[in-house]
């Protein structure tokens, strides 16, 4: 299965499923396009598949892919997401 079928599957699926579908796809190399097909999933109602594709957009610095997303969410969720890409961007620029 190629990583874009793996990401199809991905959005198909359901809860635990769809957790165990994004760990295998973040073991794969992902390209910026890959990020940038994932990032709609930064709405998931689960924190953790949240947080993972907020951390994959920082770590290939698709700030504005990442803004769009953001895009009607609860204001909480926005601010703990943002702050989370922050942190990330700036360990990575430090380095």
């Amino acid at each position: 299965m190629t990583i874009e079928e793996k990401i199809q599957h991905f959005f198909r699926s359901e809860s635990r499923a769809k957790k165990e579908q994004l760990k295998e796809i973040l073991k794969e190399p992902l390209t910026r396009e890959h990020a940038q097909a994932l990032a709609p999933a930064i709405r998931d109602r689960s924190p953790r598949i949240s947080a993972r594709i907020t951390a994959l957009l920082a770590k290939h610095r698709l700030e504005s892919c990442f803004e769009e997303q953001l895009i009607g969410l609860k204001p909480g969720k926005q601010t703990l997401l943002r702050s989370q890409f922050l942190k990330i961007k700036s360990r990575q620029e430090s380095s």
